[in-house]
């Protein structure tokens, strides 16, 4: 081999000393070896150059399987090893760079299609971090897991490889040009192999690779305890190969990857024009008066409050190009300016000024115009509807605003977001003042281009439903087109669970405080939904409804997308709980110029552009009414059906426990129960079919797989057959009879 030209390739990476050493000197010893492998070859360059190490890594393939069996044939290559599968994955990893070195491409051949790579987190409680002590104690564990998490846990096999790691946003300092946006990354901190699985569905035994060096991995990221990659898809091949092969990323492939090439990508568009407004005294201060730090030529402020606080950080927010007016002296907003360029961290504290000397913003501002005629405070503050929609604005929880609920002007607010509500309430109240709208504010923005920062895709939310891509893939096209979709089918085909996966996958990243989440019922409310009153301690006040909260929330974040789940829609009476909403979930409708006047009469509301909604809906409840046509018609309806059939459910089957005879008994005598309710059009019907959530849960300790099915049988199927042939129950009970089977 060329072991100091490959040496110097792999310091050229930025590989340490020790690494170095390491890798190419067992690479060495491997190619004296080659024959104990039954390799004809005397050295590496020629095995490459026959078939690019093909039968060195069959060999090695070979050899990791008699060590997972507890076979010794690892020890005509190791002999004095106690960690022969790490050793084993480690010799693979470092061939697979040895022929990158002699070919200049990616080789990373050597993962089965059939392997799973699994990249879990190591902190317990968010912020105890255990890697130091897993990699010391030779294993890796999670608290209190739940029912996925402990049936993942259980199917880790000995020999898969696993890597710790811990997932962030991070907007300064990274290696490429992210345009000032927060870009998800991963730390992987530590690597190796699973040595034992105890099956308690919380822990495993790890050899874990006191080589590795920690690494970043960009973009294509997960948040959750545990991930599943399995070899397939592009990005999880490349994860893959980064992660436990040491090919670098190719960071410029995922930047125009159309997940991430709106934000990162080399031929992105503009990002939008945004709104701020800055509030700021004049009067007395010579900085603002005059020099080039005056009003209307630069923002400028300190980086953090007296008291240590991060209260300035939207002038980091801020893009050449957007729009600021000027709120002076607390009394009128009586300019507007453009920036002309981002924030200057490296600013100091004006000399005279109170944060003298102090780590300081600045932003230059160019096109600087009088406001003619200003807009009193006054105006917006004291005058309705005005007043009351910027007092519902702020009750609603947005962050961040210039004033509070008593419509007193906040302490500190230097600079605001003016989201498109604020933006149309300030309009509107300079229209009414002056005749004419401000200047710069465009009548609709509703159709600016949504940024989505895509870390979650349909891969990943197909990974644990039993649904092929394509059915999946229509409806996240139907869903983006309409913005209303309904989920419907029968119980146990899981669609609570998948409406929040479907959520992840259109918002592009698992973000849960971007999902709302709600059940209707009967006793469910447009007070409750919409607004209603609230008693306090002094009487009864106007407070907004879950819905309406939730869409201020999305309005003050206009570039990335929300998504709200109606759990049980059917069961509320939907034109009392949505009143005025009706019109305006229209996809048509989101926008502020549709914005009306809700219950009260005191403040404008809209639906935001980015609120996506999704409803759910029983098909087998013979309690509820039809759905009205006033909201199928603003709703796409999609239909879930049992998945017994799916090979990806005969997998989960046997990751749980559940042996292949039983696995076959059950998709049987479900199917043959479905197919008797299908055919029963007079009374049942497809709408009433046995879902195969039923039997996604772990057989419970002591539990074996005949006594787990015959368990969930007697007690959640037979009751619901019991229910449906509520006039029949000798029809049930035959069914209870045929499904159950012999302990």
């Amino acid at each position: 081999m060329q072991y100091d030209s490959f040496k110097e390739w792999l310091a050229g990476r930025g590989g340490a000393k020790n690494s170095v050493n390491t890798r190419s000197n067992a690479l060495r010893k491997l190619e004296r070896e080659l024959g104990q492998l039954n390799i004809s070859h005397s050295d590496l360059d020629s095995a490459f150059s026959d078939d690019q190490f093909a039968s060195i890594r069959i060999s090695l393939d070979q050899m990791r399987d008699d060590a997972r069996a507890g076979g010794t044939v690892f020890r005509a290559l190791f002999p004095e090893s106690s960690d022969p599968l790490n050793r084993i994955a480690n010799t693979k990893a470092w061939l697979g760079q040895y022929a990158q070195f002699l070919s200049g491409a990616a080789q990373n051949d050597e993962v089965r299609t059939d392997d799973t790579f699994w990249i879990v987190g190591a902190s317990f409680g968010g912020n105890d971090d255990q890697t130091q002590r897993f990699v010391q104690d030779g294993m890796w564990e999670i608290r209190t897991p739940d029912q996925n998490e402990t049936t993942q846990i259980k199917s880790m096999k000995i020999g898969d490889r696993i890597a710790i790691k811990a997932a962030f946003v991070q907007k300064r300092n990274l290696p490429f040009d992210n345009r000032n946006q927060s870009v998800s990354v991963m730390r992987i901190k530590a690597r190796g192999v699973i040595t034992d699985n105890p099956a308690n569905g919380q822990s495993v035994s790890v050899a874990w690779d006191l080589e590795f060096e920690p690494c970043e991995w960009y973009f294509y990221t997960y948040r959750p305890t545990i991930w599943a990659v399995r070899p397939g898809s592009e990005l999880a091949n490349r994860l893959i190969a980064f992660v436990f092969f040491d090919e670098s990323q190719d960071i410029s492939w995922f930047r125009n990857h159309p997940s991430w090439a709106k934000q990162y990508g080399d031929d992105r568009g503009p990002l939008p024009k945004r709104y701020w407004i800055e509030k700021t005294i004049v009067a007395g201060r010579d900085d603002r008066l005059e020099g080039q730090n005056a009003l209307g030529l630069a923002l400028w402020s300190p980086q953090q409050s007296k008291d240590g606080k991060n209260i300035y950080g939207n002038m980091l927010q801020v893009q050449a190009g957007d729009i600021v007016f000027h709120l002076t002296d607390n009394e009128e907003i009586s300019s507007v300016s453009v920036a002309a360029e981002v924030a200057d961290p490296n600013f100091v504290g004006l000399e005279g000024s109170e944060w003298s000397s102090q780590p300081a913003y600045r932003i230059p501002l160019q096109d600087h115009q009088p406001l003619v005629p200003p807009l009193p405070r006054a105006a917006f503050l004291e005058t309705d509807p005005f007043a009351s929609e910027l007092r519902e604005l702020a009750s609603s929880g947005v962050k961040g605003l210039f004033f509070n609920r008593s419509l007193a002007l906040n302490q500190g607010a230097y600079l605001t977001e003016a989201t498109p509500t604020l933006l149309s309430i300030l309009s509107r109240a300079y229209e009414h003042q002056a005749g004419k709208p401000l200047p710069f504010v465009e009548s609709d923005n509703s159709d600016a281009p949504d940024q989505i920062r895509t870390t979650y895709t349909l891969e990943d939310a197909l990974e644990p439903l039993f649904m092929d891509k394509e059915t999946a893939e229509e409806l996240l096209i139907l869903w983006r087109a309409k913005r209303n979709v309904v989920l419907q089918g029968p119980p146990g085909v899981g669609k609570s669970f998948a409406a929040h996966k479907f959520a992840y996958a259109l918002m592009g990243e698992e973000d849960p405080s971007r999902v709302g989440f709600v059940q209707f019922h009967q006793s469910y409310a447009y007070e409750d939904f919409v607004e209603g009153y609230r008693p306090t301690t002094s009487g009864f006040e106007l407070r907004p409804g879950k819905f309406v909260e939730f869409c201020r929330q999305a309005e003050a974040d206009p570039n990335r997308t929300y998504v709200f789940i109606i759990d049980e829609i059917n069961r509320g009476n939907l034109s009392k709980i949505l009143g005025e909403l009706m019109l305006l979930i229209e996809g048509d409708k989101r926008s502020p110029k549709w914005a009306m006047s809700l219950a009260s009469g005191r403040a404008q509301f809209h639906v935001p552009a980015n609120v996506f909604l999704m409803g759910l809906m029983n098909t087998a409840d013979r309690s509820l009414a039809v759905v009205d046509y006033a909201l199928r018609r603003r709703f796409a309806f999609v239909d879930l059906a049992p998945n017994l059939d799916s090979p990806k459910f005969l997998t989960h089957l046997e990751k749980i426990g559940i042996t292949r005879a039983v696995s076959e008994t059950l998709i049987s005598q479900i199917g043959r129960l479905n197919r008797e309710i299908v055919g029963d059009t007079s009374n049942l019907g497809a709408g009433f079919a046995i879902g195969h959530s039923f039997f996604c849960g772990a057989p419970t300790a002591g539990e074996t797989d005949r006594t787990w099915y015959n368990r969930i049988i007697r007690t959640e199927i037979v009751p619901l057959l019991r229910e449906y042939w509520f006039d029949a129950p000798q029809k049930a009970d035959t069914w209870r009879d045929e499904l159950l089977i012999a302990q």
